[in-house]
Parts: C-alpha cells; structure tokens; sequence
C-alpha cells in the first residue's frame, strides 16, 4: 500500500499548506484513496486465488487445502474491512482541506488599502489575476451546513467586497461604479459560489441581511464609493469577526465625513435612511449611533440624511 502512503501524505501536505490549488484536487484524492486500496485487495485476492490453483493441480483436495482455503476468506474479509475503515478515517481528512481561507484577500487588502480606506484600484488591476483565482477558490468553498455564522458571515462578506473590487479593477479606469452595466452594477450577475451565480444586490438582500440580521454589516461591506463606510484593509477572519465589525461600526459612526453628529441634531449616510428597517431590532438609529459614538445623541435628536457621493473610493 505504498502509493496509498503518499497519498495520504499528499493530501496531509496540501491541508497545512492551505493551496489554492487544495480544492481542485480534493475529488481526485478521494478517488485515488478509494483506487489504489481496491487495487490492493484485487492484488491480493488474485495472487491468492494462484496459490489455490496451484496447489489443487498437484494434488486433490485435502483438509489441509480446505483449511487454507478458509483462511484466506477469512482474509480477505479482514482487508475489506480495513478498506471501509482507511477510507472513512481519510475522508474528513479530505473533507476539511475545502474550507474557506481569506489570507490571499487579506494580503491583497494589506498592500492595496490604506489605513483610511483608499483604494488602489491601478495596484489591484495589475493583480487581476490573483483576485481571479481568491474568488474561484471561493465558488468552490461555498458554505456548508457544518459552518459556524461567523464562518458563513466572514465568507460572504470577503465574497462581496472581493468581487467589487474585481468589478472595478476589470473597467478601471472608471470615475464610479455607477458608470457600469448601464448604471446597475449591482444587479449583474456574475458572483460565482457554488454552482450558483449571484449579483451583488443578492447577497446584499437576499443572503447578508435577512439571514444574519446584524446591522453592522453595513459598515463591512463596501460599494467602491467616497461615501460609503470606508473598506477595511484586512480580510474579515471567523475568529475576530464581530471584534472586526464593531471596529468598522465605529470607524464609520465618529467619521465626520460621512455622519455628523451633535446631541441635538444628526446628519447622517443615507445608508441608515435606505436600510432603516435593518436597525430597528437594536433600538433603531439612533440607539445604533450611540452604541458606537463618542458623541452621545439625544433620543429626540431630529434625523436628516446626507447626499450620497457616488464617486470612486480611490
């Protein structure tokens, strides 16, 4: 079972490495696993069935044939059973190698946005290729039942912003997102997860916000414009997640640019005008607003919303 060996460890190899290249060979590891013990037991069972035949030629059929003969059933039946339980062991093992990972979005964040939220979009063109290969990864890491919120959570939103960015980067240059497939970039399908294709509006509406209800979302995912909560310069990670969207939350809430806040009065993005609803459930927004700011505002504060500035984030 020398080849089922390297198989293994092959596969053991490509689980701690994290290559993207994990996911496209995953099916072809299962089945070799599968193959090379068949090809084991077949290998057996014949040489097996030789030495029977060999020694019913020389002479006829004694207890002592039957004995053997029985023995090696009995045998056989035993490397069968290995069989069932090497390849149920190795199948988690292969099972595990598919989960998300961020880390190639997160170095692309890293080295092509700033602190501030700016974005290079020339830097991010010029590694087209690698946003490219991110998002395939993740058209083949959809999510599972057997994933936590925060991993579901942290891969759509990485999803979105990647794409957005992908989006922008493929018809840089481009003064806004806005100047795209006919002033509604949003609604183009061309999200792969799974074997399904989405548009930006449906993970926004009909995946991030009705199933994990969190109106902190709104300050993670990113609509490559001036007025929209900065994007961060880190993937989101399952492991800090809600610390990363209580961060993002705050950033975006004491931003002067983007809301003014006094105790009496606040003018704020249109973003808590257009989706309201989603910050009902935590006292609305204004209790929002005071979770996260350093300037506390009155309960009776009157409410007026900003012009939205549609113009590139870069």
């Amino acid at each position: 079972m020398k080849k089922l060996g390297l198989i293994i460890t092959g596969s053991i190899m490509l689980f701690a490495c994290g290559s993207n290249a994990e996911n496209n060979v995953t099916a072809t590891i299962e089945k070799e696993i599968e193959n090379t013990i068949i090809e084991g037991v077949i290998e057996e069972e014949v040489a097996e069935d030789i030495i029977i035949e060999e020694i019913t030629e020389k002479e006829p059929v004694t207890k002592e044939k039957q004995n053997l003969e029985e023995a090696i059933e009995i045998r056989i039946e035993k490397v069968k059973e290995v069989v069932t339980e090497v390849i149920e062991e190795e199948k988690p093992l292969v099972v595990e190698v598919i989960r998300a990972k961020h880390n190639t979005w997160n170095n692309l964040a890293k080295k092509y946005v700033t602190a501030t939220g700016k974005v290079n979009y020339k830097g991010m063109k010029a590694e087209i290729n690698t946003i490219s290969t991110y998002l395939k990864h993740l058209q083949h890491t959809a999510p599972k039942s057997d994933w936590s919120k925060n991993e579901k959570l942290a891969y759509w939103i990485n999803l979105y912003n990647a794409s957005t960015v992908y989006l922008i980067a493929s018809n840089y240059p481009t003064s806004s997102i806005t100047k795209l497939n006919g002033g509604k970039p949003w609604d183009k399908k061309f999200v792969k997860s799974g074997d399904k294709t989405y548009s930006l509006n449906d993970i926004e509406n009909n995946i991030v916000r009705p199933r994990f209800k969190d109106p902190r979302i709104h300050a993670a995912l990113n609509c490559a414009a001036v007025s929209c909560p900065k994007m961060m310069n880190e993937a989101f990670f399952p492991s800090k997640l809600s610390a990363q969207l209580d961060k993002q939350a705050k950033a975006w809430i004491n931003d002067s640019g983007r809301n003014k806040l006094t105790n009496n009065k606040v003018n704020v993005s249109q973003i808590f005008d257009w989706y309201k609803v989603d910050f009902k459930a935590g006292g609305g927004v204004v209790a929002f607003i005071n979770k996260y700011a350093t300037t506390k505002v009155s309960n009776s504060a009157k409410i007026s919303y900003l012009e939205y500035n549609w113009a590139l984030n870069e």
